[in-house]
C-alpha cells in the first residue's frame, strides 16, 4: 500500500516531521508555513494519483484527507490534539484568538476518517540508541544542559531560560538550521534535557535524550512520564498544576538544582 503523509512543514525540529520519517511513505508539505496561510490553505492543491492511502497530521491537511477519501483513498487521521486557548498557555490575546479558531477548525475536519491515530498511544522509534562521537568541539563546550524543540508560548521557553540563567547553568539548545548528527552529538554530551513545556502531544525530545541516557526534568505532559519510565531515566518528572503555576514552577526550579549538583558547580 503506496502512503502520502501530509504534515504543515518539515522543520527537522518539529516532531509530527520526525514521527512522519518513521512512518513509510512520501512526505509532502504545505507550500507555506505561517499561521494565516495554515487557517485559509488556498495555495495548495494534492495529486493523489498513485497512492492508496493518505495520513494527514493537523489541520489544514484534514482537509486534503478528506478530498482524498472522495477520490477513492483510505484517510488516516494522525491526532497530535492542540493545546488549549487559554491565557497560561497563550498570553497574547490575539494569538488566543487565532489557536481558538485553530482548534474548532482541526477537531471539525477530522470527523470522517477512516482510522484515527492518538499520538499518545502509538509507540515512537528514538532516532539513535547510541550516543554520537562526532564533533569533537562539542567536549570542550562549558557543561551545558540542552533544550530541544520550538519556542512557541505553551513551550515557555522564555521562562526556561530565565530559570537556567538564575541557577547560572549554561542553556544550550538547537535550532531548524543544525542536522541529525549535529543535535545527536549535542544530545550526547549534555549534561542533562530540559524542557518546561506546559503541553505536548507527545514530546519527542524526551524519549530522544530517554534512549541515550541522558537525564531529564520535564513536566508530566504528553507522553514525557510514560517514556521515563519506559527507558529508565534518572531525571525527574515533574508534577504539573496548571491552576498553581507558582507552586509547579518552585518545583521545577528545585528538580533541576537537584539532577545539576553534580554537573553545574
Amino acid at each position: 500500500m503506496k502512503k502520502m503523509l501530509l504534515i504543515t512543514d518539515k522543520n527537522p525540529m518539529s516532531g509530527m516531521f520526525q514521527l512522519a520519517k518513521d512512518i513509510e511513505g512520501d512526505i509532502h508539505s504545505l507550500r507555506f508555513n505561517n499561521p494565516l496561510y495554515r487557517i485559509f490553505p488556498f495555495l495548495d492543491k494534492f495529486n493523489f494519483d498513485g497512492y492508496d492511502e493518505v495520513i494527514t497530521f493537523l489541520y489544514p491537511l484534514h482537509i486534503f484527507g478528506k478530498e482524498a477519501k472522495k477520490q477513492g483513498l483510505r484517510w488516516v487521521c494522525y491526532d497530535n490534539g492542540t493545546p488549549p486557548a487559554t491565557e497560561t498557555y497563550f498570553p497574547n490575546f490575539w494569538r488566543r484568538q487565532y489557536m481558538k479558531i485553530f482548534n474548532r477548525l482541526n477537531a471539525q475536519s477530522m470527523q470522517g476518517a477512516d482510522e484515527y491515530w492518538d499520538v499518545t498511544e502509538r509507540e515512537q522509534k528514538p532516532r539513535w540508541i547510541k550516543k554520537s562521537n562526532d564533533y569533537e568541539e562539542l567536549k570542550s563546550y562549558k557543561p551545558y544542559a540542552l533544550y530541544l524543540g520550538r519556542k512557541t508560548d505553551y513551550k515557555n521557553f522564555d521562562w526556561l531560560q530565565k530559570t537556567m540563567k538564575e541557577l547560572n547553568i549554561h542553556l544550550q539548545f538547537s535550532n531548524k538550521q543544525h542536522s541529525d548528527e549535529f543535535i545527536h552529538a549535542l544530545l550526547s554530551n549534555a549534561k542533562m534535557l530540559v524542557t518546561a513545556s506546559l503541553w505536548e502531544g507527545y514530546g519527542r525530545p524526551i524519549m530522544e535524550a530517554c534512549a541515550l541516557n541522558i537525564p531529564v526534568v520535564c513536566y508530566n505532559v504528553g507522553a514525557h512520564e510514560v517514556n521515563m519510565k519506559k527507558y529508565n531515566n534518572k531525571g525527574i518528572c515533574v508534577p504539573l498544576d496548571i491552576n498553581n503555576m507558582k507552586k509547579s514552577e518552585e518545583d521545577f526550579k528545585n528538580a533541576v538544582i537537584k539532577k545539576g549538583d553534580n554537573h553545574f558547580k
